[in-house]
């Protein structure tokens, strides 16, 4: 499980008016498991399937929810802009053909927010991103690139200075002599071409998934960011770019969009979603009987929007929440919101004598019969669904 190193004094400010006691005392009530602590630091290890989890922004938003602070969905605010955009080139399409990107303005970086992004990106590189083979991000200086882009392929001849360089390499050579080239070279097969993007005076500012350009290097200096995501399916790019995002908004970063056009690619939409639940099912599965209202509310404070009609809850889930599946999911969330301190263990009925079932007792006489006809019998461990057979 990844964890993350937080300050407390940082996270008050973050979230408000809390002391250091309701901080440390709630946060395993948000999902997260303290490590160690160390007068103002704590370490916190949280769930992969919870990105948003590896900055304290996104661990702040969800302890607004619970403190009550602040609740109900957070809303991505995303400005509407035509200075930005980027053309796909349709060499693109049989080797890594999704691109999709948003901007963030006027924020301040210091070291431990690059520190904590950079965190974010790896986890989602390992997750959703499947080791950077079905997406992966990249986080730039916007001051240092010249729009509009092209997100094309080129030749392994092709040279730029990598980040974290000083020196001009091929990309065959960033391949074959960085530790990051050969991590992930094997993600573009042996294919002659290449991902790249490029901005209008050629320049190059990402060769996703490996790395990008030093020029467009995050520093504690710069104040505007170009968030790329590149991927072989749109779905996922589009919900690795919607936890940026969040984190960005929640950093005070101003959001703006970028228009993408070409080789059936197009701009990000980052749509809330629905979602229905029964309430007979959430009292159910947590052994509670809640009303709709009290329903409602707890999701509120799992930062999740939702209305009740008739017998069901009608659930909005925002972009970044890619981890909600289905209804379950939501009944978890019902139990974050509700409060797991509040939940009252109940012993489990006393325990009776068992006996074999009469179907294993049926397919053991059916093993025998088959072996002794000659049959051999094979078991394995591996586990299948009815929809399957």
């Amino acid at each position: 499980m990844p964890v993350i190193e937080l300050s407390y004094s940082r996270l008050q400010k973050l979230i408000g008016k809390v002391t250091k006691k309701q901080i440390s005392d709630s946060l395993p009530f948000l999902g997260l498991d303290i490590e160690s602590e160390d007068k103002d630091l704590v370490r916190i290890e949280y769930s992969p399937n919870r990105p948003d989890y590896s900055t304290d922004y996104g661990i702040a938003l969800g302890m607004q929810g619970l403190f009550g602070i602040k609740t109900g969905i957070v809303k991505l605010n995303v400005k509407k802009s035509n200075n930005y955009q980027i053309s796909v080139n349709s060499s693109v399409t049989k080797i890594r053909p999704f691109v999709t990107g948003i901007i963030a303005k006027n924020g301040k970086v210091d070291d431990k927010t690059i520190k904590q992004l950079m965190t974010m990106q790896e986890d989602l590189h390992f997750g959703i991103g499947r080791k950077r083979k079905k997406s992966s991000i990249g986080i730039h200086d916007l001051d240092k690139i010249s729009f509009p882009l092209v997100y094309t392929t080129t030749t392994r001849d092709h040279k730029f200075i990598p980040l974290n360089s000083e020196k001009e390499t091929t990309v065959s050579e960033i391949l074959v002599n960085t530790d990051v080239g050969k991590d992930y070279g094997s993600i573009l097969g042996q294919s002659s071409q290449v991902p790249i993007i490029l901005d209008k005076n050629q320049n190059t500012v990402s060769f996703p998934p490996i790395i990008n350009a030093a020029v467009t290097t995050v520093t504690t200096k710069t104040k505007n960011l170009f968030v790329e995501v590149t991927g072989i399916a749109k779905e996922d790019a589009e919900d690795m770019l919607a936890v940026v995002a969040t984190i960005l908004q929640s950093a005070g970063f101003i959001l703006e969009s970028v228009k993408i056009t070409g080789a059936k690619n197009s701009s990000p939409k980052l749509e809330q979603r629905k979602m229905t639940v029964s309430a007979s099912l959430i009292n159910q599965t947590l052994g509670l009987n809640l009303n709709s209202s009290k329903i409602v509310s707890s999701l509120k404070k799992s930062r999740l929007d939702a209305i009740s009609k008739g017998t069901n809850i009608i659930c909005t889930i925002p972009a970044y929440r890619f981890d909600i599946f289905g209804p379950l999911d939501l009944v978890e969330e019902v139990a974050l919101g509700y409060g797991i301190q509040n939940l009252e263990p109940v012993l489990s009925p006393s325990q009776t004598m068992g006996k074999i079932n009469p179907i294993s007792i049926k397919l053991k006489s059916l093993d025998q019969t088959m072996i002794g006809l000659g049959f051999l019998e094979a078991l394995n461990s591996s586990l299948t669904s009815k929809r399957v057979l």
